[in-house]
């Protein structure tokens, strides 16, 4: 009897095992709730210095409105994080565009400072004004030398904001020895942002209109 009852036994959980091995496999969770952005409907608001200009403006805004976003720029050149933050000028942004998102392109006015560690208080400073919208900040592209580590400092210090390091962008110097991007590398760099952004998840409170 014993015998009998073991052998039911064996071949149950035999059977068992094989059903569980023909089951399919459940999709893993972030793709049953993906939480990348969803454009359509929000408005993007893009400050920073002269970088914002031409290029990298022009392509966002190309997909943007292919996308059904309203697309916002705001371009201060010479501007540094600690200007946008004491002199009001975001604050006052904030409240008359009211945007979903924010995109931030800063720092390369900023590069030099000797003391990265205490200038950190301004990258948290705007970061803070931004508050809980999502928010994109762009690292300076690699037109300047970093001598005292200010790009990592701010890669540390600008959350909650998502940061996208620009220093791998393939720019090499304008054969007419001026500052900035051409407008084919600025539209190259606003390829890569517009791929990491619709890869990057944020947290579902920051895109509450957009799922």
């Amino acid at each position: 009897m014993h015998l009998f009852l073991l052998v039911i036994v064996t071949q149950l959980t035999a059977a068992t095992t094989v059903a569980a091995d023909r089951l399919p496999l459940l999709p893993d969770v972030d793709e049953v709730y993906p939480l990348a952005p969803v454009w359509h409907g929000l408005t993007v608001l893009h400050i920073g210095d002269s970088h914002v200009a031409a290029g990298l403006s022009a392509g966002l805004r190309r997909h943007f409105a292919e996308t059904g976003a309203r697309y916002i720029t705001d371009v201060w050149v010479g501007s540094r994080e600690q200007t946008w933050v004491t002199t009001g000028r975001l604050k006052e942004l904030l409240a008359q565009v009211r945007p979903d998102v924010v995109i931030v392109t800063l720092g390369t006015n900023a590069m030099w400072h000797k003391r990265p560690d205490k200038y950190a208080t301004w990258v948290r400073a705007l970061a803070g004004q931004i508050g809980r919208r999502a928010c994109y900040w762009l690292g300076p592209p690699p037109i300047l030398a970093d001598p005292y580590g200010f790009i990592d400092m701010q890669a540390h210090s600008c959350g909650p904001c998502e940061w996208f390091d620009s220093r791998a962008l393939a720019t090499p110097p304008r054969p007419d020895g001026k500052f900035h991007l051409t407008r084919g590398q600025g539209e190259g760099w606003a390829e890569r942002v517009w791929t990491w952004m619709n890869r990057t998840r944020l947290p579902p409170a920051a895109l509450g209109h957009a799922l």
